[in-house]
């Protein structure tokens, strides 16, 4: 199945788009971090991310999203001990997958 120089192109355009769009989730991300770990550093942002793929980029988004509602007190919100071990599976699993994409400059 050959795909035409057009659609290639426009598919680029959408794929550096969406990567735009990721970081600039994963940067407020790390804002709303700093607002809610007061004084200490965040992990969060894109600044470590600039060679990630789509793929990579948006499981780092789903991840740190994840881990937003892992970091609320205990017991604040009904059923949260059932969603604790369903978000942890789910965070090994992306941590996983991770590994197996380009996330770094050398992997291209």
């Amino acid at each position: 199945m050959s795909v035409s120089d057009e659609d290639r192109r426009e598919a680029e355009k959408t794929g550096e788009l969406v990567s735009k769009k990721l970081m600039e989730i994963m940067d407020l991300q790390a804002d709303i971090d700093a607002l809610l770990r007061d004084k200490h550093p965040t992990p969060f942002g894109s600044k470590n991310w600039q060679y990630a793929c789509i793929e990579a980029l948006q499981r780092i988004v789903a991840m740190t999203a994840i881990q937003f509602v892992l970091f609320e007190p205990e017991g604040r919100v009904k059923g949260s001990d059932e969603f604790q071990i369903a978000a942890e599976k789910l965070v090994q699993i992306i941590i996983a997958q991770l590994k197996t994409l380009k996330t770094k400059k050398s992997d291209w």
